[in-house]
């Protein structure tokens, strides 16, 4: 009898941190309708901004994905753009990350999605030439809330800007 009392009281307590622990993760975090967006930047860089409800006071960590295609080019100093061939076109995923604190149970944030021009084979630019950014695309966009596993996929699904005009 006294075993069985053991047995049942353990798994009781066992119980009570099970539920304790789903509890703790259905905290209802939740991104709030229409909140997630993103805007392209006149840099070529992809903001997205969001509002999450639902949270404690403790930091959330939140990571913004996205895969990107970027061409490069040469320009002259005086803004000219060489009508050459001497161009690259780049892509990959791209990652931000961030830690936010609750201000009355609510996040209000943003993250930046930066590229850096290709290290490895950029075209070769003429003297007094510089390797700019010409235009940029982003696609699959997705935010994630990692403190509390919510997932989002960020409207319109693709961005794209064109800083200059191709020769």
């Amino acid at each position: 009898m006294r075993r069985t009392t053991i047995t049942l009281l353990t798994l009781l307590a066992v119980a009570s941190i099970t539920v304790g622990v789903v509890w703790a993760q259905s905290s209802g975090a939740h991104f709030q309708k229409s909140s997630v967006r993103a805007d392209i930047q006149n840099n070529g860089d992809l903001r997205v901004s969001w509002v999450e409800a639902g949270l404690g006071n403790l930091n959330v960590d939140y990571t913004t994905t996205a895969n990107f295609t970027a061409t490069y080019f040469c320009r002259t100093n005086s803004g000219n753009i060489p009508d050459a061939s001497n161009k690259t076109t780049t892509g990959g995923p791209v990652t931000a990350n961030g830690s936010f604190e609750p201000k009355n149970g609510k996040v209000t944030a943003s993250l930046t999605l930066t590229t850096t021009p290709p290290s490895s084979n950029p075209p070769t630019c003429g003297k007094g030439q510089s390797l700019d950014l010409q235009e940029i695309t982003y696609s699959n966009v997705v935010l994630s809330d990692t403190s509390n596993g919510i997932t989002t996929n960020v409207s319109a699904g693709t961005f794209s800007i064109t800083l200059f005009p191709a020769p």
